[in-house]
């Protein structure tokens, strides 16, 4: 989720805590502790691939996050007056802010290794939310504001925050149910029935939703919407490639970016170069994560740094577009 609606959530989740013991001051606390896993995008590690796989690693793993809660509380306690009396709540306060973190990331297509170092498979990725929605961002803003200018009658403060973090939570949980009622929809339809699917919410709503599916050779796109009137539009075939052409051997980078994607991905033949690409983040043929891989020389293709390029038009021209055959799918259900 994108940095603002972070802190705003951390805000919102130690206002609820310790709104009634610190007042305002549980506001900042909060949202300063929620950006703390993000700090992880700061790191190189050393190519664009690993930059973009490692992220939401180990910074966002539950049990470094509870490992690390601790002496976090206690610089707390040390530095904000009035802290070192709320010990206890304030330890929760920490744990909640940097869980709720990598939950709410879990809640989005890229996905969060929220079990780092643990062996369990590819990232936690529940899309039930786009990585940016004004309307749950608004619901978190509103507490906060809420609770900031009720500071002089901070109960009623901290009652409103509360109840609109729970408002957010319900809205997320709508959200996961439409995740639920878009996969069923999906796999059920001839298209995509026996191939790999993957759905989403697209651009800032919970609304309209697009369906990504796969197999060794192709992969479909489409567009549908939670009402129960609608069915998928706009479905398209392309042609995937599921392994490196010409024999080329993948780098221990575009093995990992394979895992990373759960097989949502395709290589492509470029002619001059190799490229992987993230099937999950954009919509065809437009995608955030493309990478070249390798280059042509005399002798064949050979590997290379991974480079991510950038593939048409601008973003928000990608999302308007999108959003725009959304908008039409959603017309063929009668509303």
């Amino acid at each position: 989720m994108d940095s603002a609606t972070q802190f705003l959530l951390g805000a919102s989740v130690s206002g609820a805590v310790l709104g009634g013991k610190l007042g305002a001051r549980a506001l900042l606390i909060g949202g300063l502790v929620a950006t703390l896993p993000d700090l992880d995008s700061f790191l190189p590690m050393g190519n664009d691939i690993d930059d973009m796989t490692y992220h939401r690693g180990f910074s966002h793993s539950m049990l470094v996050q509870t490992a690390a809660t601790p002496a976090i509380a206690f610089a707390i306690t040390r530095i904000v007056r009035g802290a070192r009396e709320s010990w206890k709540p304030v330890m929760l306060t920490v744990w909640l802010c940097l869980v709720t973190h990598s939950i709410l990331d879990s809640l989005t297509t890229y996905g969060t290794q929220i079990l780092w170092p643990l062996d369990v498979g590819p990232p936690v990725a529940f899309p039930s939310v786009f990585i940016i929605d004004p309307l749950y961002t608004s619901l978190l803003l509103a507490g906060v504001l809420a609770l900031f200018f009720l500071r002089g009658r901070i109960e009623r403060g901290v009652r409103a925050n509360r109840l609109l973090l729970l408002v957010s939570v319900l809205y997320l949980g709508v959200g996961m149910s439409g995740h639920l009622v878009v996969q069923a929809r999906a796999e059920a339809h001839p298209a995509f029935r026996g191939k790999s699917v993957h759905v989403q919410p697209t651009p800032f709503n919970i609304l309209f939703w697009q369906v990504l599916a796969v197999d060794e050779r192709h992969y479909l796109t489409g567009l549908t919407s939670v009402l129960p009137t609608c069915s998928i539009a706009q479905i398209a075939s392309h042609e995937r490639l599921a392994k490196a052409p010409l024999g080329l051997d993948p780098s221990r980078s575009a093995r990992r970016l394979e895992w990373f994607t759960d097989g949502f991905y395709s290589y492509r033949n470029n002619g001059d170069t190799i490229s992987i690409t993230d099937l999950r983040i954009g919509y065809h043929p437009f995608f955030v994560f493309s990478f070249d891989i390798a280059r042509r020389q005399a002798n064949g293709y050979v590997q290379m740094r991974p480079t991510q390029v950038g593939i048409g038009p601008t973003g928000p021209e990608r999302v308007k577009g999108l959003l725009a055959l959304a908008s039409r799918s959603l017309e063929r259900c009668g509303v």
